[in-house]
Parts: C-alpha cells; sequence; structure tokens
C-alpha cells in the first residue's frame, strides 16, 4: 500500500510541476578562488536558479564536514559547526555566500555547497571546488651567474632562488624576453630545499648552463630573466645582462734599423756585428798602407 502511496505521490508532484511550468533548480555554479593568501578574510558564493521554488536549505562542507547551514524557514537561518582552521562570519554569510576570516594553511581543502529546494519539488543539487592559502614571501627572488662576459661558444651558468613559500613557486628563465627552455643548447634543473629555520616552507633552487651562440647576443648584449610566480598571488622578476667578450686583434707595429751614413733601405738586411767589423778591416788596411808607405 505504501508503495502505491509513493508513486501517486510522485505523479501528483510531475502533475502539479507540468500545471504551473516550474522547472526547479537549475544554473548551479560555484565561485571559489583557487588561491589565497594566509590571514586574508574571503568570500566564497553558490549561485542557483529556483524558478518559483522556495529555497529549503543550503549547506556549506569542506572535506566532507558540514561548517555552515542556511534555513529560511528557521530562525535565526544561520547556523555554524564548530571546526578547526575555520572562522566563520555569519554577518556576512547568507543564502548564497559564506565568509570566512583570518583563513590558515590548514584551511584549504575541497569546498562544496549543496542546494535543495523546498516543496513540491524537493531537489537537491552538489557544487565542489578547491581552494588553497598560501603563505607567500615579501623578498624578491636571488639571481647569480658566474660570468657577466663571455666569448660566444663558451660555456656560462647562472643560478635562480626563490624566498621561502607554501607552496614552492614556479621558476621559468627567460633570454632576450623568450622562454630558455625552448632553445637548443640550454639545459635546466630545479631542486626543492626544505629550511629547518623556516618550518614548512619550500625554496626553489634553478641552475640554467648556457652553450651561448652569436644569436643570442643583441648588440653585444644578451638578456638573462628569472621569473619566480606562485599562482595570481606573486610574481617577480630578476634581470641581468651578459657581454659579448670579442678578442681584440693586436695592431702590427713596424721597426727600421738607421745606422748614420748608410742608407737605410741597405743596411736593414745587415747585421750590426757585420758592419762594425767592415769598418773595423778598412781601417787596419788604412794603417797597415801607412806603415808601408813609411
Amino acid at each position: 500500500m505504501k508503495f502505491y502511496a509513493v508513486i501517486f505521490f510522485i505523479c501528483f508532484v510531475l502533475f502539479q510541476s507540468a500545471i504551473t511550468g516550474i522547472e526547479g533548480l537549475r544554473d548551479m555554479h560555484m565561485n571559489v578562488p583557487e588561491a589565497v593568501r594566509l590571514g586574508d578574510t574571503i568570500t566564497l558564493s553558490c549561485n542557483y536558479d529556483l524558478e518559483s521554488v522556495a529555497l529549503y536549505t543550503i549547506k556549506w562542507y569542506r572535506n566532507e564536514e558540514e561548517f555552515y547551514r542556511f534555513v529560511p524557514k528557521e530562525s535565526p537561518p544561520s547556523r555554524v559547526f564548530v571546526m578547526p582552521h575555520l572562522h566563520v562570519d555569519v554577518s556576512r554569510s547568507n543564502s548564497t555566500e559564506v565568509t570566512l576570516r583570518d583563513v590558515e594553511r590548514e584551511t584549504s581543502g575541497v569546498f562544496k555547497c549543496e542546494v535543495s529546494a523546498d516543496a513540491p519539488l524537493f531537489q537537491t543539487d552538489m557544487r565542489s571546488s578547491s581552494l588553497l592559502v598560501a603563505e607567500i614571501p615579501d623578498e624578491e627572488p636571488v639571481l647569480r651567474s658566474d660570468v657577466h662576459k663571455i666569448t660566444p661558444g663558451a660555456r656560462m651558468t647562472a643560478n635562480c632562488t626563490t624566498p621561502g613559500s607554501y607552496p614552492f613557486m614556479n621558476v621559468t628563465w627567460l633570454i632576450n624576453d623568450e622562454n630558455a627552455d625552448q632553445r637548443t643548447g640550454v639545459q635546466i634543473q630545479n631542486s626543492v630545499v626544505y629550511y629547518d629555520a623556516l618550518p614548512g616552507l619550500e625554496t626553489v633552487r634553478s641552475t640554467i648552463v648556457i652553450n651561448s651562440t652569436q644569436d643570442l647576443f643583441k648588440n653585444g648584449r644578451m638578456k638573462l630573466s628569472c621569473v619566480a610566480s606562485m599562482y595570481s598571488l606573486y610574481k617577480e622578476i630578476r634581470d641581468m645582462e651578459i657581454m659579448e667578450d670579442t678578442p681584440q686583434i693586436a695592431p702590427i707595429r713596424e721597426h727600421s734599423t738607421h745606422l748614420e751614413g748608410v742608407n737605410s733601405s741597405s743596411t736593414n738586411s745587415v747585421p750590426k756585428y757585420f758592419m762594425r767589423f767592415s769598418q773595423f778591416l778598412i781601417f787596419s788596411t788604412h794603417l797597415w798602407m801607412r806603415k808601408l808607405g813609411d
């Protein structure tokens, strides 16, 4: 008998819906930020269209646990279920929004919104979205290179270290404002470092090795950039210029030997000792001739 009663009730509801043109719950969607900063106050929204049907209840969950409920027929309509790391601002929460104050890293999770329509349809629908609470530093990344001047064809190395954060940052290298990982002769290696002095924070050390070629230099300069980013919360760029080191050819100097009383064109090929010996021979012959005359 109960079975027939249930069937009759369902048919009655469908008949009433057809007569009144009720479509019920539709166009439901959530608006939850992908990532927010530690300590922020954020508002999560759940939008829907009930047509002409009244709202029965709206429930909010984090990781399958309910933390906020709104029931229009109750007084007060809002009810908060105490959960660690969740601080609901009831004055700013209603049938479509819930506001969280001073979010913590542990606030992160999968948030769900469940909407139920009132009679005669009693429809229920749910949407979910993930939220990450990030710890963002105020510092900038540090960029260092082993050289600031290099000859085309030589190899150079540069390092980029991000400040401590949670989660760790993404590092991108640019050469002349273009992605370096798409170039041949470029090697990039990233490592994540955990510090005891900064519990829970992570630092990225990225190393780039470049086999420099002539096409990397524009007007004798190569621009190297390190981009550290995390979602839409953080983005810092550090730049440096690497100068092209072109070898200079030493000028050739001409040297000539000039002897007094001797044509320089003929003496360039005569060693000094040979000239002195000739002079000595002439002088000795002259003395010998004088002795013969005596």
